[in-house]
């Protein structure tokens, strides 16, 4: 069983039931988690439960595959202690969720969607695809999304916007280990009342290596206050840059209708797909569609050579795109901007990890740094009324 979310667990098999785990813990800690199978009577499954609970931890969790389907014997087993109950034939999907439950950090289950950005190639528009899905996400589902540049050298988030946050991702990194509440209420920018920016100091006079393990404390710890992160990621291959994909909840690669961009998109996507199985795969977005008619690939094309589906094509639309850079603001921002701004609501939708019915008022909005950053416009009125 492979999945990213298990990365950090160590799995030993060995043959036999309850009864044989029984005997192999009376002169060995247990684990803490056992998937056993067994084909026994339910009778004897909890004869042999009790003997097992008598050699196990208290922390041991348990998770029991059987041959009976039945729903009276499931709630018996869990309230029993049993963690979950699967008859055959498993389904491997709810066999991986019933161990990811046990396996990993509560606090990780609350985190917010991991939502990565990369080119496949230089100047594919990686950067205006994160900058935009991240407005969307926060406009379309009213919940805080944050966006954070990752392109410590040549990142251009804060130019985008036209806003610096008050600390870069630098700096973040070289504090991740202790990032809490105040710390984040300082170092994020506010671009609206849903979307945060951290952005890169973009220069480059200090290395852009990150370490895995800083750039893993830092993400975990912006996830656990915002619907969203949105990551943008540089066109690089680094061991951190993988990392970061490898944590993604989801991958957005973006590529023009070229034969350099084609090649590296394939590759891109045959390398991460592969460790996605359990995961969305890799989302392409063709940009720039249009912009050289007579020598681009289409994009009928491109999707057959990648061998995937494209998630959306977005259309070469200069001035509209030129024009929301120039004067730090995005595509949806604009006027004109419905043809341009409707495959990013697309996109944006499709990573959300939400229905598109989940839209503004239908549930209550998470909490965030950013409303610790700045009073809402009540809390506003309500501290004038007071005075």
């Amino acid at each position: 069983m492979s999945d990213r979310r298990l990365a950090k667990t160590r799995s030993t098999f060995h043959d036999g039931g309850i009864e044989a785990a029984a005997h192999q813990y009376e002169s060995s800690p247990s684990a803490d988690l056992l998937v056993i199978e067994s084909r026994e009577t339910p009778a004897t499954i909890f004869n042999q439960l009790e003997q097992l609970s008598q050699v196990c931890r208290p922390e041991t969790n348990l998770v029991l595959i059987g041959a009976h389907n039945d729903v009276g014997l499931y709630r018996a087993l869990t309230k029993q202690g049993v963690r979950e109950y699967l008859p055959v034939p498993v389904d491997p999907h709810a066999l991986l969720e019933a161990v990811v439950a046990v396996c990993a950090d509560p606090q990780d289950l609350k985190q917010g969607r991991l939502i990565s950005f990369i080119g496949a190639s230089g100047g594919a528009g990686s950067t205006t695809m994160a900058n935009n899905v991240a407005w969307c996400l926060g406009k379309l589902f009213d919940s805080e999304a944050l966006l954070v540049d990752l392109d410590l050298a040549f990142g251009t988030v804060a130019m985008d916007f036209n806003l610096e946050s008050p600390e870069n991702s630098a700096q973040a990194l070289a504090q991740a280990d202790r990032l809490d509440d105040q710390l984040l209420a300082r170092i994020i920018g506010k671009y609206n009342d849903n979307l945060g920016v951290l952005t890169a100091p973009g220069e480059c006079g200090r290395a852009a290596d990150i370490d895995p393990q800083a750039i893993e404390e830092m993400l975990k710890r912006l996830r656990h206050d915002a619907a969203w992160v949105a990551a943008d990621l540089p066109h690089y291959w680094g061991n951190w840059v993988r990392h970061v994909l490898d944590l993604s909840d989801e991958v957005v690669l973006t590529a023009v209708p070229t034969l350099a961009s084609l090649r590296n998109a394939k590759s891109v996507i045959d390398t991460l797909n592969a460790k996605r199985k359990n995961d969305a795969p890799v989302r392409v977005v063709l940009n720039h569609l249009g912009q050289h008619p007579k020598t681009e690939i289409s994009a009928r094309d491109f999707a057959t050579a990648l061998g995937a589906a494209l998630t959306v094509t977005v259309p070469h639309e200069p001035a509209i795109f030129g024009q929301a850079a120039n004067t730090g603001h995005m595509v949806g921002e604009a006027s004109k901007a419905k043809g341009a701004i409707e495959p990013l609501n697309t996109l944006a939708t499709l990573v959300s990890g939400r229905q598109v019915t989940e839209k503004r008022g239908a549930a209550a909005k998470k909490p965030g740094f950013l409303d610790k950053l700045l009073p809402s416009a009540a809390g506003k009125l309500a501290a004038r009324a007071k005075a």
